[in-house]
C-alpha cells in the first residue's frame, strides 16, 4: 500500500474514534484536504468545531469553533467539547495544537481552556494549548 493511502487510512480510524467522545464528523465543506467538522449535540443546541489535521502549523488546528443557539453560550457547552477534542488529541498523540484567528471577545474562552497567545502569530490572533507541566 503506497504511503499516502496507509496515511489516509490511519486519518480515517483517527477520526472514527471521535463517535466515541459523541461528535459527528463530516469532511469540510471547503473541501480542504485534512480538515473536517465535528458536531457535538446538547439538548437545545449543538457546538460546532472545524479541525485541521496535520497541517503546515500544527497536529490538530482548530479554524472555527461556534455554539448555537446564542442563548446557550456561556452555559460550558463549548468547553465540554473542547475538552473532549483536547482528550481525543491526547490519546492519538496530536502534540502541537493550535487555535487559528480568534476573535478578540473568544480570548478568554481559550485562556481559561488552558490555551496561550502564540507570540510569533499574533498578527492571526492564533492561540496554542499551554504545555502539560
Amino acid at each position: 500500500m503506497p504511503e499516502n493511502e496507509h496515511g489516509k487510512n490511519q486519518e480515517i480510524a483517527m477520526l472514527e474514534s471521535l463517535k466515541a467522545i459523541s461528535a459527528s464528523i463530516e469532511p469540510d465543506p471547503l473541501r480542504v484536504e485534512g480538515s473536517y467538522v465535528l458536531t457535538f449535540p446538547f439538548e437545545g443546541g449543538k457546538t460546532t468545531i472545524r479541525i485541521a489535521l496535520k497541517d503546515q502549523s500544527g497536529d490538530l488546528v482548530i479554524t472555527n469553533m461556534t455554539t448555537l443557539p446564542d442563548s446557550k453560550k456561556g452555559k460550558g457547552h463549548g468547553s465540554d467539547a473542547l475538552g473532549r477534542v483536547l482528550a481525543w488529541a491526547n490519546e492519538h498523540g496530536l502534540q502541537s495544537i493550535r487555535a487559528t484567528q480568534v476573535q478578540k471577545e473568544s480570548e478568554n474562552f481559550w485562556a481559561k481552556n488552558g490555551f496561550e497567545k502564540d507570540p510569533e502569530h499574533s498578527q492571526t490572533n492564533d492561540f496554542v494549548l499551554k504545555p502539560k507541566e
